[in-house]
């Protein structure tokens, strides 16, 4: 099996705290970590999540949540920054309003969320849109059946798109051993072709399964990035600070330079060792 270096995502969520100048840091954190991508998301709060009276540490969850969100004017300067910087930047479009408003910025993708990939209004104009722009569209798959992805991939291929599919375990973090690396091998048997890839959004503690995810050929990455892991914000016992992101991508490349050897019986190197007991 062949296997190629997967695109690297860096994920910043909001791990940002809502805050342009965190934002930024990240962002330099991410390329020096060897990101291929940056990810934001985008979302309105108060539409988008119930009056029920939720809580995260004694405040109101919607209020708390929407404190985390980022504005229009800061997607402006964000999407500047990573132009200044040399880096493409996409985005979770949540709903019509988010993704009316991401496509002015012209990304290079549009993704949709686990706990979207259902909402059918919302996929059929996201994959309209990537259509019309000839752009591929990202779907993450917690919690979806082979059958809902025969329906998504039926779709795809309507609107003859390029498409990445994320395998995902939405629990946040994942516990060892929950994280179901063997399923993207079995997505990628039914599922890929010239046009559809399988990847892997993960969110387990440390970054073990992703790269397993590697190894069993995934072409996309995509995990949470945050600057600390102190910060009481949820969602990040998932994330990975930028000493971890780096050390993720460097035994990714190591391991995928041995996966490119061919077999050889002996390395030219080791029979001179051999012969002449030479220490360098």
């Amino acid at each position: 099996m062949v296997v190629s270096k997967p695109i690297m995502v860096a994920e910043l969520s909001i791990n940002h705290l809502g805050m342009v100048k965190i934002a930024q840091k990240m962002i330099d954190a991410a390329i020096a970590g060897g990101a291929d991508l940056v990810k934001l998301k985008y979302k309105n709060v108060k539409k988008y999540y119930k009056n029920d009276g939720k809580k995260w540490r004694n405040f109101n969850f919607k209020t708390y949540r929407g404190s985390l969100e980022l504005s229009k004017e800061d997607f402006a300067h964000l999407a500047n920054y990573c132009n200044n910087r040399s880096i493409k930047w996409f985005c979770t479009v949540h709903d019509q309003e988010g993704l009316d408003f991401i496509k002015s910025f012209d990304p290079p993708y549009y993704k949709v969320a686990s706990m979207d990939a259902d909402k059918h209004a919302l996929v059929e104009n996201v994959m309209k849109l990537c259509a019309e722009e000839s752009k591929p569209i990202i779907i993450s798959l917690g919690g979806k059946s082979d059958l809902f992805v025969e329906s998504l991939v039926q779709k795809i291929n309507k609107y003859k798109l390029k498409a990445y599919l994320l395998h995902t375990v939405s629990i946040y973090p994942t516990p060892d051993g929950k994280s179901n690396i063997a399923y993207i091998s079995h997505l990628k048997n039914k599922f890929a072709n010239e046009k559809i890839s399988i990847g892997y959004s993960g969110h387990e503690v440390g970054y073990a399964p992703s790269i397993l995810a590697a190894l069993q050929g995934a072409k996309m990455i995509e995990r949470h990035f945050s600057l600390s892991m102190d910060w009481k914000i949820h969602h990040i016992g998932c994330s990975l600070t930028p000493e971890k992101y780096k050390q993720m991508n460097d035994i990714i490349d190591k391991l995928l330079i041995e996966k490119k050897l061919e077999f050889n019986e002996f390395q030219e190197e080791e029979l001179e060792f051999l012969k002449e007991m030479k220490y360098r």
